[in-house]
């Protein structure tokens, strides 16, 4: 149950609503860190009965934090929100928990690219459960790549990752070639096939439970096994690609510019690190890796106290509720 926050100065309430987790944060006026949180992930908004459950999932993590009664901004970042349709329902989503003076609505890759850059020409890759590439032109146009979900691509995600690992431990257990570490992983941790795919399906949030399974391909990988090695080395590449053809589009390829990584993948260290800045190197040498200033977090502060963000082609405003 939530207390009542004596509110001495201006509060403002940010939240980062990704595939596998949200992360809601209060900061005062200055910067400083009054309360956090971390909930269930939000479903595609614009999906079946997404709307529904992405105000419930809110609730659930929002109800962990000091009660407030009004803030004088929220920044909510959303998986999945590319375009007007999704910005307005994650502003009707958000608006109907808590008050505010103003709402800044948009992308959690928006979110991941000030956190990681600031607001500057480059280009980031955000990967975790999904993955999704932004670049931001020198003219000041932001430019999006992949994101599209699991069901279209998410190219070098953790989802991509553990479907991968998954398909090669099923193929093991119907007699075919393939890696018997990825199988002893799935069976550890299912028990049989037939109890991983009921698992899957019969889950609350299948998306999340095939993503998980990327840590069993990641610590395969770490013991030497070749396949999962090719599996992690496939989604750098990806990845690379994704940053790439973001540099493409955006006008930045052929000039020097900086790009910087965000999301859970990356925590799986040099054995996709190294491929992916290798991939990145080949096709676009001339890109300089910069280290991520700061996570989603971070780039939600910066959109909840400036005045005038730019990116507004890829953000939406809405005033008091």
């Amino acid at each position: 149950m939530m207390q009542n926050m004596n509110q001495d100065s201006e509060l403002y309430l940010l939240v980062d609503g990704g595939k596998s987790k949200t992360e809601a944060v209060i900061i005062d006026s200055a910067g400083v860190e009054i309360a956090q949180t971390r909930g269930p992930g939000l479903e595609i908004i614009g999906s079946v009965n997404g709307y529904e459950r992405v105000v419930d999932s809110l609730r659930k993590t929002l109800d962990q934090l000091p009660q407030t009664p009004r803030f004088a901004g929220v920044a909510f970042g959303l998986n999945g929100a590319q375009s007007a349709p999704s910005f307005n329902l994650a502003a009707k989503a958000i608006s109907s928990l808590v008050k505010a003076d103003r709402f800044t609505i948009a992308s959690d890759v928006v979110m991941n690219y000030l956190g990681a850059l600031g607001n500057q020409p480059g280009v980031v890759v955000a990967a975790g459960t999904g993955s999704v590439v932004m670049a931001i032109s020198r003219q000041g146009a932001p430019f999006r790549i992949d994101g599209d979900g699991p069901l279209f691509a998410d190219r070098g995600s953790g989802h991509d990752i553990g479907r991968q690992g998954l398909k090669i431990a099923a193929m093991v257990d119907d007699g075919l070639p393939g890696s018997a570490a990825l199988h002893k992983a799935m069976i550890n941790r299912f028990g049989t096939l037939e109890k991983a795919a009921a698992s899957v399906y019969g889950s609350v949030n299948p998306i999340e439970l095939v993503a998980s399974f990327s840590k069993n391909v990641a610590e395969a990988a770490q013991a030497g096994d070749e396949i999962a090695v090719e599996i992690l080395r496939g989604a750098a590449q990806d990845l690379a690609m994704n940053v790439q053809a973001a540099a493409r589009r955006s006008e930045l390829a052929g000039a020097s510019f900086p790009y910087s990584t965000a999301g859970g993948i990356f925590n799986i260290g040099p054995l996709i690190e190294k491929p992916f800045h290798d991939f990145i190197g080949q096709y676009l040498p001339e890109a300089e890796y910069q280290k991520p200033l700061g996570g989603a977090i971070a780039g939600a502060q910066i959109m909840a106290l400036n005045k005038a963000p730019g990116l507004e082609q890829v953000t939406t405003w809405v005033g008091a509720n």
